[in-house]
């Protein structure tokens, strides 16, 4: 299938879904004001919904050092439209036009609510895109707020070498976009309750990258006490980079700006070398990513979980089908890694099971490919949240007709966001069940945000609940085979 741009947006999650963009755009508007504990800030009510774009929560960064608080303000702040996005790259063809106004003052995020006043339950969404692509921007809040009742937040984090480029005379360099996603939860704990939100019902909730992103949040001890709940879409405690592999990427970056001190030279020369380097196989397709440096993250955050903390974590069915034609990650990167971390033998034994055990109508291959990617580390970090006392349930997306290429990375994005688009799902599909399953995610997950239970059991390691969203929902014992989970006995999660 050749994808176009708004295909690739939806099943990367890097694109400018606009989910639930059309909501109440017949309704007048009028101005909505509230009142945080930084100053007055001009939002805009509209079909019943409160909306305040591009509020900074953070000054405008220097280059490769942590964000630092927002002073406040006198008089009224407008609120009123969007700001600028981080400084980013595609990722591959008909991805993320360069033209969109990019900043390194990027530090802005939005909120959704139903009013000023109240204690909602409030979602926090951070946005995927490869650590190297996306926006607050990209996704709509709209029937979090009208439908579900709660505050929902959408935030920018810096990307590519200006989020993750290690350098070890600039300490946290390279895990800014954690900082920045801890910033963003900071001002949501001190001034969410100005729009209606409640600051101890704080659930963040991220895919792919953003998924990953809250892999690593649940065990920082700097995010401790941010959030009561977690949602872990296609994500996971991974990738994992040591400050040596880091220094790889650095070095990478240095040598695509001819030698030069990435601090000193221009924006658009950083991000030109960002995408440089993205491409570089050599590097294995994933350059950019967080960075276990003993200081921000200062172990493996599996080995340090926070048992307060609700995880809710699961997959698409078939999350590698396409992403493995489009990124260079999957042609010879990711295969590459876990060998290295497995050792040969074990990698063969992973190869024999899973070329054993797969139905024949399915690619064995992918599904091996898609456990390296995001299913066992969800599985390893369902575990471990266990493990350390949290309560954890689990998902499967399985809806075939979620897109032409059916449940693949990312298509399950509009079904969260209860907004399915009707071009983007398979071409036969029945429109009445596509919404029916966009419903049971939606309600799900509000359900979990209100009241800490999605509606079905809770993971244990004998019982391993899985909630299948399909056509037909249902549970099952366990998300995969038993035979391919048992074949993973052995590796060890935080080496990943």
């Amino acid at each position: 299938m050749e994808l176009t741009r708004r295909g690739v947006f939806a099943l990367t999650a890097a694109a400018s879904l606009t989910l639930c963009g059309g909501a109440g755009a017949a309704a007048a508007t009028e101005e909505v004001i509230a009142r945080t504990a930084l100053g007055r800030l001009r939002g805009l009510r509209q079909g019943g919904v409160c909306v305040w774009r591009g509020v900074p929560y953070a000054q405008p960064p220097e280059r490769f050092a942590p964000a630092r608080p927002v002073q406040p303000w006198q008089g009224v702040r407008s609120a009123t439209e969007f700001g600028p996005t981080a400084m980013q790259i595609a990722l591959g063809p008909g991805g993320p036009s360069t033209a969109t106004r990019q900043s390194e003052d990027c530090l802005y995020l939005n909120v959704w609510s139903p009013g000023t006043t109240g204690r909602r339950p409030v979602v926090v969404w951070i946005h995927g895109g490869a650590f190297v692509s996306g926006a607050g921007s990209d996704y709509d809040g709209t029937q979090y707020a009208a439908l579900g009742d709660t505050v929902f937040v959408t935030i920018n984090y810096r990307l590519g070498a200006f989020g993750y480029l290690y350098q070890a005379d600039r300490p946290g360099s390279g895990n800014l976009a954690l900082t920045d996603q801890i910033a963003a939860l900071r001002w949501v704990r001190q001034n969410i309750a100005a729009f209606g939100g409640d600051p101890d019902a704080v659930t963040v909730m991220g895919e792919s990258a953003g998924g990953m992103s809250i892999g690593y949040l649940l065990g920082m001890p700097a995010a401790r006490g941010l959030f009561r709940r977690a949602v872990v879409q296609s994500g996971g405690a991974r990738p994992l980079f040591t400050p040596e592999q880091a220094a790889k990427t650095t070095a990478a970056v240095r040598e695509a700006l001819g030698g030069a001190d990435p601090k000193s030279v221009t924006a658009e020369q950083l991000r030109t070398a960002s995408a440089a380097v993205a491409k570089d196989s050599a590097l294995g397709g994933e350059p950019f990513h967080q960075v276990v440096d003993g200081g921000v993250v200062p172990a493996h955050p599996l080995e340090q979980l926070d048992s307060q903390v609700d995880v809710m974590i699961g997959t698409c069915r078939d999350e590698s089908n396409v992403l493995a034609r489009i990124l260079p990650l999957f042609a010879k990167g990711l295969p590459q890694h876990v060998k290295e971390v497995v050792g040969t033998a074990k990698w063969a034994q992973l190869q024999r099971v899973y070329r054993d055990s797969t139905p024949s109508d399915r690619d064995w291959e992918l599904d091996l490919l898609s456990a390296c990617f995001t299913v066992m580390p969800s599985v390893w970090l369902a575990e471990a949240a266990h493990n350390a006392g949290a309560r954890v349930w689990q998902y499967r997306f399985d809806y075939a007709d979620a897109s032409p290429t059916g449940p693949v990375h990312a298509a399950d994005l509009m079904f969260t966001f209860n907004s399915v688009e009707p071009d983007l799902l398979a071409p036969k599909a029945d429109l009445a069940v596509a919404r029916a399953v966009a419903r049971r995610v939606f309600d799900g997950v509000v359900a979990f945000a209100r009241d800490g239970n999605p509606g079905w059991a809770a993971f244990e390691p004998v019982r391993r609940c899985t909630m299948l969203f399909d056509a037909e929902p249902g549970v099952r014992e366990d998300r995969i085979e038993r035979v391919q989970r048992e074949a993973w006995r052995g590796v060890r999660p935080t080496h990943f």
